[in-house]
């Protein structure tokens, strides 16, 4: 028997992903990548959040731990939203 899906979940899954190739970027550190969503699959888990893969993928980030927050601009562009929600 498979587990029920939360309805209306805010955080995107990666198995919810269709697309054979993920983007990641971060403008204010001119960082641009590519992903195998397979690969990622892989390594990260297919239920994993996009939120979680992000901070992963950005650790090490000064901009991720500021006092005022989450100040990185990492984010999917295969997403609706960007890191700041527009």
């Amino acid at each position: 028997m498979s587990r029920p899906e939360p309805v209306n979940d805010p955080n995107p899954r990666l198995r919810d992903h269709r697309e054979p190739i993920i983007e990641f970027i971060c403008r204010p550190c001119d960082r641009h990548s590519s992903f195998e969503c397979k690969l990622l699959a892989k390594a990260f888990g297919a239920s994993m959040t996009f939120a979680v893969i992000r901070q992963r993928l950005a650790m090490g980030c000064e901009r991720m731990q500021t006092p005022g927050g989450d100040k990185c601009g990492a984010h999917f562009p295969c997403l609706a939203e960007g890191p700041d929600g527009s």
